[in-house]
């Protein structure tokens, strides 16, 4: 399996990262939050080869670029008819036809398939996606991908401490979860890198990646944080980061 980060910043723009977007095996795109739609350019990436998004949730930094990736399917006429699946949580129809409002008129043109997302597994192409709730949103959701190698990915989404990371996470071969806040201004929204590390080890997770940092967090020193509560590979995201597995 391959991880490609789009992006792994806030809204808090002050990091100059993008926002929320990670490209799984050049084929799955899971988040498309602001920057996302032009760093898929940078890394030279045909959108046309991606016909699945996963959404974690519908906060602005996770889903902003969705409409210039559609418009880019609409404008280039041979992509129109090519299906693409949009897999988010429970209220994913109602929030897309409430989104496309401004829109509708071209993307009713476009082939595409509203998948919600429940506790139960789902094929996506060749991979089986598990989700859970992470109590960050009303809908809000993590997810596990796992391919035909049995490889398998955790992302956490946002989400504050919840049981359901670690059981969802379970001896997954990269837990790629959201360490926004520091230590000492926790939140019951976000995680801290302490906190992400003690779900990556209680998951028996191989390898943490720490993602989502807000500017705060970035100017302490987060893989030392967490190296203190997990023993595995530690990680700590970047744009333009690949790693294999």
């Amino acid at each position: 399996m391959q991880v490609r980060v789009l992006g792994c910043g806030t809204i808090a723009g002050r990091t100059g990262r993008n926002c929320s977007g990670y490209l799984i095996d050049e084929q799955i795109l899971l988040d498309c939050g602001p920057g996302i739609w032009s760093a898929l350019y940078s890394a030279e990436q045909p959108l046309k080869q991606i016909n699945h998004i996963l959404l974690s949730h519908f906060h602005v930094d996770h889903i902003s670029d969705l409409i210039p990736f559609l418009w880019e399917r609409w404008v280039f006429e041979d992509e129109r008819e090519s299906l693409l699946s949009i897999y988010g949580p429970v209220g994913l129809n109602s929030w897309f036809e409430k989104m496309i409002i401004p829109h509708h008129d071209w993307i009713k043109d476009l082939a595409i398939s509203l998948h919600e997302l429940g506790n139960k597994k789902t094929e996506v192409g060749l991979y089986t996606v598990e989700t859970r709730s992470t109590g960050h949103t009303t809908n809000s959701i993590c997810l596990k991908l796992s391919d035909p190698r049995d490889k398998s990915l955790f992302y956490s989404g946002d989400s504050g401490w919840n049981e359901n990371l670690i059981e969802l996470a379970a001896k997954c071969d990269l837990a790629i979860i959201d360490s926004a806040n520091s230590s000492e201004n926790k939140t019951e929204d976000h995680l801290t890198p302490e906190l992400a590390a003690r779900i990556a080890s209680s998951a028996g997770a191989k390898r943490l990646m720490l993602t989502h940092l807000y500017p705060e967090v970035w100017d302490t020193d987060p893989a030392e944080e967490a190296a203190r509560h997990f023993n595995g590979e530690i990680l700590l995201a970047r744009d333009r980061l690949v790693v294999f597995f």
